[in-house]
């Protein structure tokens, strides 16, 4: 049976990877077309609605994730009635979480112009209220059309059918966009494409999960017990939630507010790439975290560590290489794709860099943890995170600017998330110290570092005699598969990896 599962996880991450492997392409083609028929004051307003609207999605508050948990057990035991109960108390759920959402964007609507910088600009020839309505109206939609029975798709494994519903979903409507904007260059009709896409692919989505999965049709009461089971867990994973919007939407907010839409659209465009890679990862450890999840349940305590070491590793040569793209590959990108007028600061990538491989590193105990459903030992964690994030955030950005930003979302990972989370999940799980493991990600670190170092030796050494962009993302490239090979595999052959 876990050999079975386990096909499916791989089949599973093989489809999520390709999936999203082909929609991280679309938002490029969509920002480029933006770019040279909008202008990039058109992408900051994007990027801000898209971030006050997932900030409103924080009265969601994790119970996606306490009822996918929850489902693991009754579908493993074939218990039709308690899925559908659970189902069916989702579904209510989410209603008033669509209300949430529809009420307090109405109630932000006359203010929105206190999210963007004084005395900087904003699209004129547009209604921003309008514009912010129609994306409200997507936002809400979702939770009243069967949003719900996606988490069917996860808790059975089956992540693979709803990667290429998303990724059917994704072609269509940017293929409608792309076209709406090269024809009509009109960003009304640019944006009403989305809230009809979403319709119709919450609609097909729920057919596919009726057909797929009919014994979960029907309506089915939940006891009383598991109701406060459900409400203990989301109790935990509100700070969760929080922190993981917080973390990606106060950024865009902030800069908005204090640096202006421009500043937010051209760093946007560097933030799609960092999002675009870092989601390829989190597609794959997504696909296999119901495996994590079953392993933690079925498996000893030395094996499941076994194979967070394994993937603890694996987790740690990718981190190296993507690291080290980032910091040469970011800028001759740039210039390529948005031309040298939209090229920010050479501080930009090397901080994203900083904060794609401290955020890749936490990677795996986040999977371990969250397939363990440990929410309520670190619940104070993700509260005190935000408060340091968002000081830090408004502080950084109106003293040393843009870099700020990202510093304090790194500070924020370094001093609280990663210390905070593995010393409680080693400690109730594992029943280990924590010191082996912190020596590990100290010695990733160091490779990393080394690896860094010696590819901008070779880089500046090699500067001036490479003019083409396109070359020279190539030869870094190179650059940066050999250097990573060179130095993690001599120090973590395969099947000899020491204990942590």
């Amino acid at each position: 049976m876990i050999e079975g599962k386990a096909r499916q996880s791989v089949k599973n991450v093989f489809v999520n990877i390709s999936a999203k492997m082909i929609m991280m392409l679309l938002p490029f083609f969509i920002r480029s077309v933006m770019i040279y028929t909008l202008g990039n004051i058109y992408l900051g307003l994007d990027s801000l609605f898209s971030s006050i609207l997932n900030m409103l999605s924080l009265s969601e508050l994790g119970f996606s994730s306490a009822i996918v948990y929850a489902m693991y057990k009754p579908i493993a035991e074939n218990d039709d009635i308690k899925v559908r109960a659970l189902l069916t108390f989702y579904k209510k759920i989410y209603f008033i979480v669509g209300s949430i959402i529809i009420g307090v964007g109405l109630i932000l609507l006359p203010n929105l112009e206190m999210f963007i910088a004084k005395g900087t600009e904003y699209p004129k020839d547009i209604n921003i209220h309008i514009v912010y309505l129609i994306l409200l109206f997507n936002t809400g939609i979702s939770y009243f059309l069967y949003a719900y029975k996606s988490s069917v798709f996860i808790a059975t494994m089956r992540n693979d059918l709803d990667a290429i519903i998303e990724l059917i979903r994704s072609l269509i409507s940017h293929g409608l966009q792309i076209f709406a904007l090269l024809i009509f260059k009109n960003y009304y009709l640019y944006i009403l494409i989305l809230p009809c896409i979403t319709v119709l692919n919450n609609l097909y989505r729920s057919h596919v999960v009726d057909q797929l999965y009919p014994q979960y049709k029907g309506q089915e009461h939940l006891s009383k017990e598991d109701k406060k089971d459900i409400m203990t867990r989301v109790g935990a994973l509100i700070g969760n939630k929080i922190g993981g919007v917080v973390f990606t939407s106060v950024d865009s907010i902030v800069i908005s507010a204090v640096l202006g839409l421009e500043v937010l659209g051209k760093y946007t465009n560097y933030y799609t790439i960092f999002t675009a890679v870092y989601a390829v990862g989190s597609t794959a450890y997504t696909a296999i975290q119901s495996t994590v999840g079953n392993s933690l349940i079925c498996r000893t305590k030395e094996e499941n560590y076994s194979l967070f070491r394994k993937l603890f590793t694996g987790n740690a040569i990718i981190s190296c290489f993507c690291t080290c793209c980032f910091v040469f590959l970011y800028q001759p990108f740039m210039r390529l794709w948005v031309g040298n007028e939209n090229v920010l600061d050479n501080s930009i990538p090397v901080l994203l860099a900083l904060y794609f491989w401290v955020k890749s590193t936490r990677r795996i105990c986040f999977l371990f943890k969250e397939a363990a459903g440990m929410w309520r030992e670190d619940w104070l964690k993700p509260y005190i995170s935000v408060l340091l994030n968002v000081t830090l955030n408004i502080y950084f950005a109106k003293t040393i600017g843009l870099p700020g930003v990202i510093l304090s979302s790194v500070i924020a990972l370094i001093v609280v998330e990663i210390p905070w989370e593995t010393v409680v999940f080693f400690r109730k799980y594992f029943e280990k110290n924590i010191f082996p493991y912190l020596k590990e990600i100290f010695k990733s670190a160091v490779i990393t570092i080394l690896a860094v170092a010696f590819i901008w030796i070779l880089s500046y050494k090699m500067n001036g005699r490479i003019e083409n962009d396109i070359m020279l993302i190539c030869v870094r490239m190179g650059m940066c598969v050999i250097t990573t090979g060179c130095l993690y595999f001599p120090t973590y052959r395969k099947n000899q990896i020491k204990k942590l």
